[in-house]
């Protein structure tokens, strides 16, 4: 008999679907107690009989064994929700970092080192041609990969605490310049140029790079008001490396599109001021004239015809500074004295000693004086007649020279002991706006950290 509303539908144990009754051949015959046997629907409400041929029955009976054992004795993980998204991290912007410095005596001089960082990330201050002082508040802006990328911190020169002015992942920290009249800090974050207010943290964007270009560093007029760079055409370059200067040959000789750019900060007025098919960079803005803008033809020393340019900001009147009448005179890294008038730059004339130059915007006119030492890069102080130079990477000295009747006196003031060997270990050394330190950045003793020279010595 079939079952009735409320029965057990009968139907092989367990066991018997396990051990007894395995797959067969579906013609042959079953054994009795399954022959007649009727199929009871659980979702009907009223007994209902299915008449199914013999081997439809043998099959269902296996496959509804296979389905129920997959669940009863697999093991079967519930669906995986996807991954949550990580939580972003709250921003490091204003995070106030603890007094890192350390001070001890020049063996050379017998003056005061202060080392201002020693975390065991990169940490340099901004480029030798801008200056990271704010005098009225005893700041100074330096940049650090401590957060894994570069950002920019502003030192207490009292406390020696600093903070943190920005939070980003493509920053040119090196490349950045700070105007103390506005209390700003200007550079490139990854297309565009902006501006960080040292107190207030605010940023703002002030241009944005064209698309296929990259930024050399930034330069601004001493009141903040105007800024000046240039730009590189992004090219294709098959010889970069990590070691320093590796692409340069290739990038000289491939002469990318480039542009001297130049506008407000506060984000009037952008224009380019000229445009070449020949590698360009160190572009420099006077800082008391905000329409001569300095610039050289970038390449090897040796390789370039005619280093040192100026423009005004309407792109007229491009000219050469110091003409390199001899192909062999090697000229580079040169600075605007604070005067807005005059030019310093390193140069190389064959058979002589290696000297520093000083060049005249309005006349053209050069003066060169041979130095006791080599050096990679040198600047001068406020009355331009004192000049201070890092070495080379044979002599790493932090050296310092005087003017004195025309001629160039000099002496070591500290071994750096700095290797050249990346761009931010470059020590790149400057005065304080005082003339009373000199600042420079360090790989001595590993990796880079940013120091001072106080040129008063110290009392007993």
């Amino acid at each position: 008999m079939a079952p009735g509303r409320g029965e057990q539908c009968p139907g092989p144990s367990l066991p018997q679907l396990l051990f007894l009754y395995p797959l067969r051949n579906p013609a042959a015959p079953l054994p009795a107690r399954f022959g007649n046997d009727t199929v009871c629907n659980r979702a009907a409400s009223s007994r209902v009989t299915l008449a199914i041929p013999l081997p439809m029955k043998t099959i269902t009976i296996v496959v509804l064994f296979a389905y129920s054992a997959l669940f009863a004795f697999a093991d079967v993980a519930p669906a995986e929700k996807p991954p949550a998204k990580p939580a972003e991290k709250p921003s490091l912007k204003g995070k106030v970092y603890p007094d890192e410095h350390k001070t001890f005596v020049a063996t050379e001089s017998g003056l005061e080192v202060i080392q201002l960082t020693s975390d065991p990330a990169e940490d340099a201050h901004l480029y030798f041609t801008g200056d990271g002082f704010v005098p009225a508040d005893h700041g100074l802006v330096f940049t650090s990969k401590r957060t894994g990328s570069w950002n920019l911190f502003y030192l207490n020169l009292e406390t020696y605490q600093f903070t943190q002015l920005t939070d980003s992942k493509k920053i040119s920290g090196t490349g950045a310049v700070v105007s103390p009249v506005t209390l700003e800090a200007y550079y490139r974050d990854g297309p565009s140029i902006k501006a960080v207010h040292l107190k207030t943290l605010a940023e703002r964007t002030i241009n944005t790079v064209p698309a296929g270009y990259s930024v050399s560093s930034l330069s601004v007029t001493v009141d903040g008001r105007t800024l000046a760079y240039s730009i590189q055409e992004d090219i294709p370059i098959t010889t970069k490396t990590d070691k320093i200067y590796s692409d340069m040959a290739e990038r000289f000789q491939k002469r990318p599109w480039c542009a001297v750019v130049t506008g407000h900060t506060d984000g009037t007025g952008w224009h380019e001021a000229i445009r070449i098919k020949k590698w360009i960079s160190h572009t420099l803005i006077d800082p008391l004239n905000e329409n001569i803008i300095l610039y050289c033809h970038e390449g090897s020393w040796g390789d370039v015809e005619q280093r040192m340019w100026v423009v005004d900001s309407g792109g007229r009147d491009n000219h050469p500074l110091r003409l390199e009448e001899k192909p062999a005179v090697q000229i580079g890294h040169e600075f605007w004295l604070r005067d807005g008038i005059h030019v310093g730059y390193q140069v190389k004339v064959p058979g002589e000693p290696k000297s520093i130059g000083i060049a005249d915007v309005i006349d053209g006119s050069y003066l060169e004086y041979p130095t006791p030492y080599s050096d990679n890069h040198t600047q001068a102080n406020s009355t331009g007649d004192t000049f201070v130079g890092d070495g080379t990477d044979k002599e790493p000295f932090i050296n310092l020279y005087h003017l004195v009747e025309g001629k160039l006196t000099g002496r070591h003031l500290w071994k750096h002991e700095g290797s050249f060997a990346q761009q931010y270990w470059h020590p790149h050394p400057r005065f304080s706006p005082d003339d009373k330190y000199v600042l420079f950045t360090s790989n001595r003793g590993g990796n880079g950290n940013v120091y001072l020279i106080k040129l008063e010595e110290p009392k007993n």
